[in-house]
């Protein structure tokens, strides 16, 4: 008896024991020990399931992922930042799906049909005007490209010739548009053009039937809080079959046989066809209501004052839904994007309320519509649960699940993070102090080879602009990314849990989770002491 209680005097010392260096590493780093790879692993399995469909936005998989969060967030004792005392904040989304038999393109008496001869994009109008040739029709101050010196489209259709203009790509059309750079569609509403003709690109040829059945079914999705009361209208849009366009430009002296033959047409210099030649587009469309949402909830802080201001978490947890098969499967999964951070913050979520409580509150959102061009985060930003100006940093979570060396190509999983390595993507960019921090959390404790490679301005990638972080950036919050990299799977069906590098993927949470802790207790916010390139990407 004096022996067993001996051994149980024993084991409760090394206990004790165990817990007070377990306290001990709990109060600076947080309570890391309740994040393990059998719980990322776990949710992970739902969250990038079949069930879930691919989780686009809007979407039955989306939704039930949201109440998935919603319910487990309530059991942990978190408070609702949603609407309405709910965990939700619901986005009105509007459809516009183009009706065919109602849909055509007039030319010298002859109608032109919606699929076979056209295809529109879900913009409705009616209208006729006489047509002028733009070439690409975009412009690039930087290069002194501009197709309209000389040409008015006020009161006119213009015709594009789709793609990009020679020697340029999409990376170079960066900064404010309308200054720095304009686009066909957004010159077209903003000086008075009432349609769009586009010469499609091989690649729109190529995608011709999926796009007409997608326009038909699916629509075009729009968020009508983002359209400003004083904004010009889009005007209605079309991609022109090769009959279409030879009717158009039948007659006019031009110097090509066929404006249907790109690498003639790409020659042309912009002018205006014949004044006697006039097209009616005609594009009718049905228009549904559908609502989507963020998660978002509020951890409350200990201190009296600093529980006002939060540090925020966030991740994207919408993916692309169901495309069509490859090799069989349709279900675009997401495990990497963006189940990882999607799972990552939620582990978070549950460790955080285990412990001893943050000084500031804590405030965890997991924006819907990432892939749509990062709406979840734009709706935010415009209509925050919490004040703004009390935010004081945001840690965004996305892909960051994966690793090198990976099988097959190459040349993208050069731009993939190590095993021990994840990019920090903006930690350096607008607050010297949380640059620093996060270093230094990472130094004393697990030690990531933490890669800047992506803070570079001149990134051809530009991933400081490609997720949910930014609108907040934008807002004069400082943030830092984490991201694993581009890798072969990115927006593939091949994007699933067996790939996920589980052992990289918690050194990643649980740096996150610390670096998070060390903010939410510091005796200041940091501060703002760098002013980034801000880029519109509307």
């Amino acid at each position: 008896m004096i022996r067993r209680m001996s051994f149980v005097v024993l084991l409760l010392t090394v206990s004790i024991g165990v817990a007070q260096k377990s306290d001990k590493k709990n109060s600076e780093f947080g309570n890391v020990d309740y994040l393990t790879k059998a719980q990322l692993r776990d949710y992970l399995a739902f969250i990038a399931s079949d069930e879930l469909e691919g989780r686009d936005t809007p979407s039955r998989g989306l939704n039930i992922a949201a109440k998935y969060l919603a319910t487990n967030l309530s059991r942990w004792g978190y408070k609702p930042a949603g609407d309405n005392g709910t965990f939700f904040q619901s986005i009105l989304l509007q459809r516009s799906r183009v009706i065919p038999m109602q849909t055509f393109v007039g030319l010298n008496g002859q109608k032109y049909s919606f699929g076979s001869e056209f295809i529109s994009t879900s913009i409705e109008g009616n209208v006729s005007a006489p047509l002028v040739y733009v070439g690409h029709g975009y412009i690039l101050k930087e290069k002194n490209i501009d197709p309209y010196e000389g040409i008015s489209v006020k009161g006119k259709i213009m015709v594009v010739l789709g793609g990009f203009p020679q020697g340029t790509s999409r990376g170079d059309f960066r900064g404010k548009i309308g200054i720095e750079y304009d686009s066909p569609a957004n010159y077209a509403k903003t000086n008075g053009a009432l349609g769009i003709i586009t010469i499609p690109s091989a690649r729109v040829l190529g995608e011709w039937e999926k796009t007409k059945n997608n326009v038909v079914e699916k629509g075009d999705l729009s968020v009508p809080a983002f359209i400003k009361p004083d904004a010009p209208p889009a005007v209605p849009s079309i991609n022109a079959s090769a009959k279409l366009i030879d009717a158009l430009f039948s007659g006019e002296e031009i110097g090509v046989t066929s404006m249907s033959n790109r690498s003639s047409a790409d020659s042309v210099l912009p002018f205006a066809l014949s004044s006697e030649k006039k097209v009616t587009i005609s594009v009718a469309v049905k228009t549904d209501t559908l609502f989507t949402q963020n998660v978002a909830a509020i951890l409350e802080g200990s201190d009296k004052k600093l529980k006002e201001e939060y540090v925020a978490f966030s991740a994207h947890y919408d993916h692309l839904g169901i495309t069509a098969p490859v090799n069989g499967d349709s279900i675009n999964n997401g495990a990497d994007d963006d189940g990882s951070g999607t799972v990552g913050l939620f582990a978070m979520a549950e460790a955080f309320p285990k412990g001893e409580r943050t000084k500031r509150s804590l405030l965890f959102v997991w924006h819907c519509g990432e892939e749509k061009g990062l709406w979840g985060s734009k709706y935010f930003v415009a209509f925050p649960t919490v004040p703004l100006e009390k935010i004081v940093t945001l840690l965004n979570l996305d892909m960051i699940g994966r690793s090198k060396p990976d099988m097959g190509n190459e040349a993208h999983n050069d731009e993939m993070s190590g095993g021990h390595e994840i990019f920090s993507i903006g930690s350096m960019m607008m607050s010297s102090e949380i640059g620093i921090l996060n270093e230094h959390v990472n130094n004393s404790f697990l030690k990531l080879r933490l890669n800047y490679k992506y803070d570079d301005p001149n990134d051809v990638n530009r991933f400081f602009y490609r997720s949910d972080h930014y609108n907040y950036a934008k807002m004069g919050i400082p943030i830092i990314f984490y991201f694993d990299g581009a890798h072969e799977d990115y927006h593939k069906v091949t994007d699933e849990i067996g790939k996920i590098d589980f052992d990289k993927y918690l050194k990643v949470v649980k740096t996150v989770y610390a670096v998070g802790t060390r903010i939410a207790n510091l005796p200041k916010r940091p501060v703002v002491d760098k002013q980034f390139s801000r880029e519109v990407i509307d």
